[in-house]
């Protein structure tokens, strides 16, 4: 989902195992549109490995965002595969046969206008999700919250050893939640999680159908997300300027993940 309107989509980074980072200065009103990247690699075989380009546009403008068509876009591995990722439609490049898998390392690059873009990231090792536990949903302060709300709990235990971090997507009865939840192990390393996904413009009631996603994502690519959500909370001050780790100074992220989803139905 895209969110750039001159910066960023919905995300931003740092430092991977993946590659080299800068910060660019954007002007929200720029003439010049930038190349917009969102690369992603994951471990499910039923997802294909894509990556997204569009153009930015001006802050003033519409959340249309031009497609980016024609580009080469190629991934491979440091085990020796490659695949040339084909176009499935505008500015989607996708490609089924390359299956991720955790402690390898991915490396992108994306030609097109005559520029050449390049990133690298590695996989991290995946950390099961257990189970998915819904509660009643409780308030800022630990007490009761609204009535009737729920809340989802993905279960999991956190292996020993920081530097995990992970990445949710909540998504009721095939609507998902806008927010973006990032959890890491700097508090509870080793523990199992207890922390809940709430998101007040998606409440879960009763009958609800409840699917949440799972992802271990490296470092830079929490960097990332948490400074796009940084931006996102922040509706008075003008968006911080984007860090990203794809090479060739443009706007985007590249990230190889693993996932895991579970389902609940909200009795």
């Amino acid at each position: 989902m895209n969110m750039y309107k001159n910066i960023i989509p919905l995300m931003a980074v740092i430092t991977c195992f993946c590659s080299c980072t800068k910060v660019i200065d954007i002007d929200l009103n720029s003439k010049d549109p930038q190349v917009m990247i969102e690369g992603e690699v994951t471990d499910d075989s039923l997802t294909p490995q894509t990556v997204n380009i569009t153009r930015s546009v001006n802050f003033s403008d519409g959340n249309v965002f031009p497609r980016v068509t024609g580009a080469s876009v190629k991934i491979n591995d440091d085990a020796g595969n490659f695949v040339t990722l084909a176009e499935t439609s505008p500015g989607v490049y996708q490609d089924a046969t390359l299956r991720g898998i955790p402690g390898r390392t991915y490396y992108l690059t994306v030609v097109t206008d005559g520029k050449t873009f390049t990133s690298v990231c590695k996989m991290p090792q995946k950390v099961a999700f257990d189970t998915l536990v819904i509660k009643d949903r409780t308030g800022f302060d630990g007490g009761p919250g609204t009535s009737g709300e729920k809340s989802a709990t993905p279960v999991f235990h956190d292996p020993i050893g920081q530097g995990n971090y992970y990445r949710f997507k909540l998504e009721r009865n095939s609507t998902f939640s806008n927010s973006i939840f990032l959890f890491n192990d700097e508090v509870v390393d080793g523990g199992t999680n207890n922390r809940s996904l709430n998101d007040g413009d998606l409440p879960l009631k009763v009958n609800d159908t409840v699917k949440v996603k799972m992802m271990c994502i490296d470092k830079a690519v929490n960097l990332y997300f948490y400074s796009m959500r940084q931006n996102t909370n922040n509706s008075t001050a003008t968006p911080a300027n984007p860090v990203t780790n794809i090479n060739g100074a443009t706007l985007g992220y590249f990230s190889a993940y693993t996932v895991e989803t579970k389902v609940a139905v909200i009795q």
